[in-house]
């Protein structure tokens, strides 16, 4: 009896030491560690960002705070400029076409009514950007213009402007040359092209 006792014994530690083992860290199995290395916590000890941190990183645009006035010509030619209203008809169409109310666009005006007829707006829209305006300039120009308006990039002295035109009333009310500047929409209204040149050449120069 005690030999058989003896090998009942034996047996029973072994099987307590193969537990003891399966309970070692570090022996977990195969299966475990190939889900463990597609946890988060793997993506994070690499180092590559998270979608919430990328979009943390991205920076707000800053809200352009100058004044529209201060972007405009103060005279033509060492002649004051006109800061009154102008264009009234087709600034309230150009909200329209943006979806504004009466009254929704924030301008300022800069002219000159003698004979080298030049008028100039400062443009920002709230909840649009420049390009938008611009886009909507087309639409809006010229009053009852049905598929003949024009728009086309030109090089005016040293800068790059977009002209909208139409042909049967760009005689009487000139044609639309606009820039970019920041997130303001400059335009100038001209019957010839030389006094828009003239009248960009006095726009302030911005540090």
């Amino acid at each position: 009896m005690r030999p058989n006792r003896i090998f009942a014994i034996g047996v029973t530690v072994a099987a307590l030491a193969g537990c003891g083992v399966s309970t070692t860290p570090g022996a977990a199995s195969p299966s475990y560690v190939a889900s463990g290395s597609a946890t988060p916590s793997g993506a994070l000890a690499s180092g590559a960002p998270t979608p919430a941190a990328s979009a943390e990183a991205t920076p707000e645009p800053t809200p352009d705070a100058r004044p529209l006035q201060g972007l405009l010509p103060a005279d033509f030619r060492g002649v004051e400029a006109h800061t009154f209203p102008v264009g009234q008809d087709m600034l309230a169409r150009l909200a329209t076409a943006l979806g504004l109310r009466p009254g929704g666009l924030d301008v300022a005006y800069a002219s000159d009514h003698g004979p080298a007829f030049v008028q100039m707006y400062a443009l920002r829209a709230s909840g649009h950007d420049p390009g938008e305006l611009l886009d909507a300039l087309s639409q809006a120009a010229y009053a009852g213009a049905s598929g003949s308006v024009t728009v086309e990039e030109r090089q005016l002295g040293d800068r790059r402007v977009t002209v909208i035109s139409e042909p049967s009333q760009a005689a009487s009310i000139g044609s639309f040359y606009a820039l970019v500047d920041g997130e303001t929409l400059i335009v100038a209204q001209a019957l010839a092209e030389p006094v828009v040149e003239a009248a960009f050449h006095e726009l302030p120069r911005q540090d």
